[in-house]
């Protein structure tokens, strides 16, 4: 893979043009106090825009006069401090493609998984990823054992039991102790750039779940899914067929959601899917109804002929083009790129999925 100099801003919310904050949100009621909190604003935002800051000082300040419960307004204040906390950790990294491992605290280091998920994250390391992990015991620690710590980054979660930092990352300036799962969940996905899942019990199913909601519903940035089964077991590949026996067979889920899902059976098949979605494929942005679809590097005339042939049903209105830059870039390091760009038949983000690789075939 070419590894671009710059990543685009990781976006969990597929953000538009047409939905910008709510501005009108956040007045205390108090016309001076607003104004005070005006000029605050200001003075503090730096390089942002001052109405997001002046919106959550307004909010703060109405819920501290609400008649919310005192435990509510502690939740709010813990839940904005993780958040600022974990942005404040992967700042420096920013610009290095991530991968977050998911598996059970309970596989032992003698474990066939344990083995392959060390040597999957060995590889990825190499290859210049960081490896991003719940920071405990089991699957856990064997990512980030092969990651090394110069690697890896632990977010522990704090429990009254059994989970504690393990070896590699306990100390380390890039492992953080989450009080809350969703903001802990919020960051597995909002810092990374794929997501490779081994053997683990409720707390990977569930997590696994909410990653493939959030893309089937296009509440998160597109990337690769990839469960990996251990040496001469089928513990995902099963899994996969109750989704398709139970899910898809009787119609609660799309054909093409089954695309947001690739099992391997080895780390190099792995890490192999993963470098296969970024090679020739960027980033995306919505620039209101329209997404632009940033590339490494342009694709033949003959594969957009082929697109606009084969994704009719993304394309409603076949104006799919290309572009060689865009000035306009709302991240203008990344407006030397070329592009490519069509209005998005909202909904069909597994089908989007499936257009991003064709893409890489190209």
């Amino acid at each position: 893979m070419d590894k671009p100099e710059i990543l685009a801003t990781r976006d969990l919310d597929s953000r538009t043009a047409g939905r910008a904050l709510e501005r009108s949100a956040g007045s205390t009621g108090n016309a001076e106090l607003d104004a005070r909190l005006d000029d605050v604003a200001h003075q503090v935002c730096g390089k942002h825009d001052p109405a997001i800051v002046r919106h959550l000082l307004g909010n703060v300040l109405c819920a501290a006069a609400g008649d919310i419960e005192e435990h509510d307004l502690e939740m709010m204040g813990r839940t904005v401090q993780e958040m600022l906390q974990a942005d404040e950790m992967f700042m420096p990294y920013r610009n290095v493609r991530k991968i977050t491992c998911f598996g059970s605290a309970r596989i032992k280091e003698d474990d066939p998984a344990y083995k392959q998920a060390k040597h999957f994250a060995q590889l990825a390391a190499r290859q210049g990823y960081m490896i991003i992990t719940g920071g405990g015991p089991g699957i856990m620690q064997a990512c980030n054992e092969g990651a090394t710590e110069h690697f890896s980054f632990g977010l522990n979660i704090t429990l009254p039991y059994e989970q504690h930092a393990n070896h590699v990352v306990d100390g380390s300036e890039k492992m953080m102790n989450f009080y809350y799962f969703y903001t802990r969940k919020l960051n597995f996905l909002k810092q990374t750039d794929a997501l490779v899942a081994f053997p683990g019990g409720f707390g990977t199913m569930d997590e696994i779940y909410e990653c493939i909601t959030l893309m089937q519903t296009g509440k998160s940035t597109l990337f690769p899914i990839v469960l990996l089964d251990p040496p001469g077991e089928t513990f995902w590949s099963r899994w996969v067929r109750f989704i398709r026996k139970e899910l898809l067979d009787a119609n609660l889920i799309s054909p093409e959601d089954m695309s947001l899902l690739y099992v391997s059976k080895s780390p190099e098949d792995a890490l192999a899917a993963i470098e296969r979605f970024y090679s020739r494929f960027h980033s995306y942005y919505f620039a209101e109804e329209r997404i632009i679809i940033r590339l490494m590097q342009t694709i033949s005339d003959k594969t957009i002929a082929w697109i606009r042939e084969t994704f009719t049903d993304l394309i409603p209105y076949d104006d799919l083009s290309q572009a060689d830059a865009d000035p306009s870039d709302p991240e203008p390091l990344l407006a030397r790129l070329p592009r490519l760009s069509f209005t998005l038949k909202r909904g069909s983000y597994s089908r989007l999925k499936e257009l991003i690789e064709a893409i890489n075939d190209d």
